[in-house]
C-alpha cells in the first residue's frame, strides 16, 4: 500500500508516518523543511519537501498513491488564513482526483459542522466538504478537540502574571487531547482502511476540563502555591496576542472561534471510540513542567 503523509513533521503528522513504517507500508513523507523530514527519511520514507499551496507540489505529493493522512498545517505567515486554509484544501482535492487516491483521513476539528462562526475551524468545514465531494473517496474526517500542546502558549502568562486565563468562564468544559493520540488513531485507521464511504470520527481526550480545572492542574504541576483562572473579555484576549506578536487577521479569527465556543457552536459526540488515553495531568508533568522551569 503506497501512503501520502501531509505535514509529516508536525505533532500528528510524524506519528502517522512513523507507525505506517514500522508496519512495513511504503511512506511519502510531505513537509516544508528538509532537515525536519530528514529522520522519517533515514526509517525508509520517501521524502517530498513541498508547499500545500503549490498546486504542482501536491499533484507529486498524491502520484500513485492509494491512501493519505491530510491537514493543513499550520501557517502563521499567511496575509490571509483562510484564504490559505481553502487554496491547501482545493489543491489537497484536485490531487487526489487527478491521483485515484481512494482513502484519505483528515485532521479536522470539533466545530466543523459549522460553515461560519467558528474562525480557523471553518476552513476545516470546507476541507470536509471538498473531499466528500470526491466520488469514490472514502473519508475519515478526525474532529479532534483542543489540543493540549496549546497549553505551551500559556506559559509565559503564567510565568509573567502568574495567572491562566482564556475568553470563557472558568467553569466552561473542554475537550483535551494529546496531538499524539490522534496521530495513533489516525495510523491505526490508515493501516485497517476500514472506512467506507464519508465518515466523521470525534476525538476528545480522557475528559471535557474546565478552564478553572486546566489552571489548577497546571499549579499542582507547575509547583505553585495558586494559579487563579481569569476570564478574559474577548477584546483583552484579541489585545493580548496581538500584543504577543500574533497578526490581527489571526487574533480575529481566534476571537470569532471563542465567540462561537461561548454561543454554544462547539458541539460533539463523546463515546468509547472519542475517548482517548492521555491525561491532561500527564501531559502537563511530562511535557508542560520542562518548558514552565525551563523558561
Amino acid at each position: 500500500m503506497n501512503y501520502v503523509v501531509i505535514g509529516a513533521t508536525g505533532n500528528t503528522g510524524h506519528i502517522v508516518a512513523e507507525e505506517l513504517l514500522k508496519s512495513g507500508q511504503t511512506v511519502r513523507a510531505v513537509g516544508r523543511s528538509a532537515d525536519k523530514l530528514e529522520k522519517l527519511a533515514k526509517l525508509g520514507a520517501e521524502i517530498l519537501v513541498g508547499d500545500v499551496t503549490n498546486a504542482d507540489d501536491m499533484k507529486r505529493a498524491f502520484d500513485g498513491v492509494e491512501a493519505a493522512y491530510v491537514m493543513i498545517p499550520p501557517n502563521f505567515a499567511a496575509a490571509d488564513f483562510r484564504k490559505y486554509q481553502d487554496e491547501a484544501t482545493d489543491n489537497f482535492a484536485d490531487a487526489i482526483s487527478n491521483a485515484g487516491t481512494r482513502h484519505v483521513v483528515s485532521l479536522s476539528s470539533v466545530g466543523a459542522d459549522h460553515a461560519a462562526g467558528v474562525g480557523p475551524i471553518n476552513g476545516l468545514y470546507y476541507l470536509e466538504k471538498q473531499l466528500d465531494g470526491i466520488p469514490d473517496l472514502n473519508t475519515l474526517h478526525l474532529r479532534a478537540g483542543f489540543f493540549m500542546q496549546n497549553l505551551f502558549g500559556s506559559i509565559g502568562m503564567i510565568k509573567k502574571l502568574g495567572i491562566y486565563g482564556a475568553a470563557t468562564s472558568a467553569g466552561a468544559p473542554w475537550p483535551m487531547i494529546a496531538a499524539g493520540d490522534i496521530g495513533h488513531y489516525a495510523a491505526l485507521r490508515l493501516k485497517s482502511l476500514n472506512f467506507p464511504g464519508k465518515n466523521v470520527q470525534y476525538l476528545l481526550g480522557p475528559r471535557d476540563v474546565s478552564g478553572g480545572e486546566v489552571a489548577e492542574i497546571l499549579a499542582k504541576s507547575f509547583d505553585l502555591s495558586s494559579l487563579p483562572y481569569v476570564e478574559f473579555s474577548l477584546t483583552d484576549m484579541r489585545q493580548g496576542m496581538i500584543s504577543n506578536g500574533m497578526p490581527e487577521h489571526f487574533a480575529d479569527l481566534y476571537c470569532e472561534l471563542y465567540e462561537g465556543f461561548n454561543k454554544g457552536l462547539m458541539t460533539y459526540e463523546r463515546n468509547a471510540e472519542a475517548t482517548t488515553d492521555t491525561k491532561l495531568e500527564d501531559f502537563a508533568k511530562l511535557a508542560l513542567t520542562p518548558a514552565f522551569r525551563a523558561l
